[in-house]
């Protein structure tokens, strides 16, 4: 069957320049771009929701960032990270799975510039609202946050089924271009704010230009997909265009097929996405389980590491973080999607399958090893340090974020090769909705996991 998809696939227009696929590697850059944005500024974040009891009172953050905090963070900064999970992935998980078993009734172009549109809007509000001073109403300000955050996964949510269920009807490699993309969209957005530190910028500084470096990102590729939407390529995969090539060169083969109303276009197809569901129920169990354990230790585990280093140094204080914990994550992360697309390995089918869901449930041993690292040495309760070094954190962040990215990505990949080619749109959305389930799992359990330590 794949065999017959990829010969079917040859018979279309070519994607000249590789346009289309550029622009799908960009789009995927653009789906996971608002979240890796927030979760990287953390520090910005600490700044907006810290103590505001005396003026004259300055203590230096491990961001370089002036606060007015004294004795640690507040309830504010502490329930910020939970609550911004929460957020996120309600909104995001529900509509994708509405996504999933009603996007098909809406057409595709619209409702993907639309849900673009409004991210686009939202995240700049996200950027003036860093240079408002709202120390005075910080409880009004995680309200206003937080619903904007719901408004924005409401969006990505719509937009990011969308444009998966668009790549399942073409070639898996452009299946394989999103999902790159979305680990390049965390290196971009973790790998700003080390930038914009190293510079020399604060706290705030640092959250502005990077929610600022989104807009004009996601406003750039909102341009490249309305663009690359009328190229032949794009059209006749998504069945808006016919191939016209055979009826110029045989034009009584032509006649005689529409005479006897078997072209191909015409021919409604009606998808049963239970069906789908079960055909690729392994696959979708997997990257459940995969995201499932990855937003459970990433990052509210991960993020409370603290380097052995001495304390002062700019590695300690200002780079351990953002670099070992935010920026090697998703350079692991690209890594493991670009070998999955090299090798895919272990290949689509019955035994495939279930491989990959073994290797997805052989993840769960990330958990007792980050809370075996050096994670809130002076805190621990039911756990012990045991991995004190930093080297070790760092080799446990690699192999965590490296097989996320592989075994994620083999199952997005394989799930749409294992049904019939007109079910593979849906089945590419029926995955998307599993790994939506997997985050909200993932980010709910993390509130319990964090217990642990």
């Amino acid at each position: 069957m794949v065999d017959q998809m990829k010969v079917d696939n040859t018979k279309g227009p070519d994607d000249k320049l590789k346009l289309v696929y550029i622009v799908f590697y960009w789009l995927g850059i653009g789906t996971l771009l608002p979240w890796n944005m927030f979760i990287s500024v953390m520090a910005y974040w600490d700044y907006k929701f810290r103590t505001i009891e005396s003026e004259d009172v300055n203590i230096v953050t491990n961001n370089g960032t002036e606060t007015g905090d004294v004795g640690g963070p507040n309830e504010l900064q502490k329930a910020f990270g939970g609550y911004l999970a929460v957020a996120s992935m309600v909104p995001n998980v529900t509509f994708l799975i509405l996504n999933a078993f009603f996007g098909h009734r809406f057409k595709t172009q619209p409702r993907l510039i639309v849900s673009l549109i409004f991210v686009i809007v939202v995240f700049s509000f996200t950027s003036v609202m860093v240079m408002v001073d709202t120390d005075t109403w910080q409880s009004t300000f995680l309200t206003v946050t937080l619903v904007s955050v719901v408004f924005i996964n409401i969006n990505t949510a719509i937009f990011q089924g969308g444009i998966l269920g668009v790549a399942g009807k073409f070639p898996p490699a452009y299946m394989g271009a999103v999902f790159s993309g979305q680990a390049v969209g965390g290196i971009f957005a973790s790998g700003c704010n080390v930038v914009f530190l190293a510079l020399g910028a604060t706290a705030v500084q640092s959250g502005f230009f990077c929610f600022l470096t989104s807009v004009v990102f996601l406003l750039t590729a909102l341009v490249a997909y309305g663009l690359v939407t009328k190229s032949e390529f794009y059209q006749y995969h998504l069945g808006e265009k016919t191939v016209e090539v055979d009826k110029e060169k045989k034009p009584e083969d032509s006649k005689l097929l529409e005479s006897n109303g078997d072209a191909i276009p015409t021919i409604p197809v009606k998808v049963n996405p239970f069906h789908v569901l079960i055909q690729i129920s392994p696959y979708a169990a997997a990257v459940c389980l995969v995201f499932t354990v990855t937003l459970g230790c990433f990052p509210a585990i991960t993020l409370q590491v603290v380097s052995t280093m001495p304390k002062g140094s700019a590695w300690h204080d200002k780079f351990y973080v953002p670099v070992a914990c935010f920026l090697l994550f998703n350079i692991g992360d690209y890594i493991g999607r670009f070998l999955a697309g090299l090798l895919q390995w272990p290949q689509p089918g019955k035994v495939g399958s279930y491989l990959t869901l073994l290797l997805s449930i052989l993840r769960f041993v990330f958990l007792p090893l980050f809370l075996f690292c050096n994670i809130r040495p002076t805190e621990r309760g039911l756990t012990d340090v045991y991995f004190e070094s930093d080297t070790a954190y760092i080799i446990i962040m690699l192999l965590f974020s490296v097989s996320n990215g592989y075994v994620g990505s083999i199952c997005m990949i394989s799930g749409p090769q294992t049904v019939k080619g007109e079910e593979a749109g849906t089945a590419a959305s029926l995955m998307v909705a599993m790994l939506g389930i997997g985050l909200g799992l993932g980010a709910f359990l993390s509130n319990f996991f964090v217990k642990l330590i």
